[in-house]
């Protein structure tokens, strides 16, 4: 049995979409972030970065929602949701599931919680104007790529799209939210069309209104 260590609309839902995605057998337990409980000494055994998600199957102890995502997609033996080995869009998979965590990720959590990236109280706004001009011309230039194609990847779903569905929720209250970009809203129209994408925001009492 697959555990994940989640909390709802964090980063661990991109990898409780893709369980549910591939029907495999897991559970879920709930790392309580109003309490701090993933900084807790239980929960650090686990992962030592004190982050959400992380994932125990038999022996393997992972951490990192984009390997997390990549091994439950190994995991499908039908290999539904990541390229082949040797097929043309595997390098284009890795290329936009490390763009999306190592920049648009990277640059949300700074826009998100920007007391954290200063040690001057006054520089506090300055920082969070700065990312959101930031995450207005990341969201440009995912609309622009998907002007060309429905998905990330083309006309089939990739765990790529689950990350950027993902990240594409907590951006509804930047200066340019992603529903003013017609591809990328289209986008997300498309994704919240999943029966298991509906089911599990559900669960995780994600509001998908904007989308439907």
């Amino acid at each position: 049995m697959i555990e994940l260590y989640y909390y709802p609309d964090n980063a661990s839902l991109a990898p409780h979409l893709l369980l549910a995605e591939i029907q495999v057998d897991y559970s879920l337990k709930l790392v309580d972030r109003e309490s701090n409980a993933q900084k807790s000494k239980e929960y650090l055994k686990l992962n030592p970065a004190g982050r959400i998600p992380t994932l125990v199957h038999n022996e393997l102890v992972l951490f990192e929602s984009p390997a997390i995502c990549i091994y439950i997609c190994e995991l499908d033996a039908d290999s539904k949701f990541i390229p082949s080995i040797g097929h043309v869009n595997r390098p284009l998979f890795f290329q936009w599931l490390t763009y999306l965590n190592n920049t648009f990720q990277a640059e949300f959590m700074v826009w998100r919680y920007p007391d954290q990236h200063t040690t001057d109280a006054k520089g506090i706004e300055g920082i969070k104007a700065a990312q959101d001009l930031r995450l207005v011309k990341i969201l440009a230039l995912l609309d622009e790529e998907l002007s060309k194609k429905t998905f990330l990847l083309g006309s089939n779903v990739s765990a790529c799209d689950h990350f950027l569905f993902m990240l594409t929720l907590w951006c509804g209250n930047i200066s340019q939210p992603p529903t003013s970009f017609t591809n990328l809203n289209q986008f997300m129209g498309k994704m919240c069309q999943r029966s298991v994408i509906q089911k599990v925001c559900e669960f995780e009492n994600i509001d998908l209104g904007l989308y439907l």
